[in-house]
């Protein structure tokens, strides 16, 4: 089966799509599915993609017509079954070209919400499948008029080699926070809501692994709060996995919404006890009291006591963590899956 993946924002630093589509093309083609990748020239997904039939065409806006057209004209000479779009700002252009050359047009969508309403009126309608990254995805297309029938659930993959179960080491108890470092993502709450639990027990630690524009205002809470030897600022590492590894309560504190972030299922594959938020997607790798807790975004004090209850069942939810990402989010769940649903629409 030969498809067409489209993922051309010329983009030369990583997000979420980018490392989907790297990860995404990277594992189909192990499972011998011919894919043939677009993307921009110099961007990451372009220097992450070695070994992969590619061409390189640039979308920077929904309205590259003359990408379009070269797209339509390379579908037509490659005779995929269909292609599928990774980014919002390509919709248009794939759902034109694939129409075109005549072949099915697939949308990964990655973001609660499509802002442009005339994308929803006007091109969602014509699309065959639309993959969603989480049930909370799945439910807001249902909103935005999406037939149920035309979604899927397909999970992000992650990196198996390098996010792997480890046992947690007895001690002190480390809490992990990863991702930008900003007031959406929830920093100031976790710091708050730590540096209170640490009022009540000695034996713990967090690490705080990203940048962002924040930082600044980070380091100035944690001098006021005394909370230097307690409070590691790691930055960016390309070496993420050895926090999660360490880590026994992972907490992601976002009070913007979150479709499905990578870090829960990161997390998730190595043991970690999960303390969400209750916004987007995340809370759906969270087994209330098997292995993690989820609280009200914004409530500092629920964070706080969700935090210490963790700290109390991380010997206990450690590997229901582990084996809730074996059965709902591992690379061959999600492949399968995956392969079974693309196998439906070629056939």
């Amino acid at each position: 089966m030969k498809i067409a993946w489209l993922n051309g924002n010329p983009n030369p630093n990583f997000g979420g799509t980018e490392l989907h589509t790297i990860q995404m093309v990277k594992e189909l083609s192990k499972e011998g599915i011919d894919v043939v990748l677009i993307c921009a020239k110099g961007s990451y997904v372009d220097k992450h993609t070695e070994g992969i039939k590619k061409y390189h065409l640039s979308f920077p806006n929904s309205l590259a017509l003359l990408s379009t057209i070269r797209l339509a004209k390379l579908l037509i000479k490659e005779k995929p079954k269909l292609i599928i779009a990774n980014n919002g700002k390509e919709y248009v252009n794939a759902l034109l070209a694939g129409k075109m050359a005549g072949i099915k047009v697939i949308f990964f969508r990655h973001m609660e919400r499509m802002k442009e309403w005339m994308v929803r009126r006007f091109v969602f309608p014509y699309v065959d499948r639309f993959f969603a990254v989480s049930e909370r995805v799945k439910e807001n297309l249902i909103r935005e008029g999406v037939r149920p029938e035309r979604i899927k659930v397909i999970y992000n993959l992650i990196e198996e080699a390098r996010f792997s179960y480890a046992e947690k080491e007895e001690g002190k108890i480390n809490f992990l926070f990863v991702g930008k470092v900003d007031r959406g993502k929830g920093i100031f709450d976790f710091l708050e809501a730590f540096y209170k639990l640490s009022l009540e027990r000695k034996d713990i630690e967090a690490y705080v692994v990203g940048d962002g524009k924040a930082m600044g205002e980070v380091k100035s809470f944690i001098e006021k709060y005394g909370l230097k030897d307690k409070v590691h600022l790691v930055g960016y590492t390309p070496r993420v996995e050895d926090y999660y590894k360490m880590a026994h309560v992972c907490v992601i504190p976002s009070r913007n919404t979150e479709a499905m972030t990578r870090v829960v299922i990161e997390a998730l594959a190595c043991g970690c006890t999960l303390v969400v938020s209750d916004v987007g997607g995340i809370k759906e790798a969270v087994e209330e009291d098997k292995n993690g807790y989820v609280f009200k975004a914004g409530d500092v004090e629920d964070l706080k006591e969700k935090m210490k209850k963790a700290t109390e069942r991380w010997k206990d939810f450690s590997m229901h963590s582990y084996n809730l990402y074996k059965r709902k989010f591992s690379r061959d769940v999600v492949l399968k899956s995956f392969i079974k649903e693309l196998e439906e629409l070629t056939h």
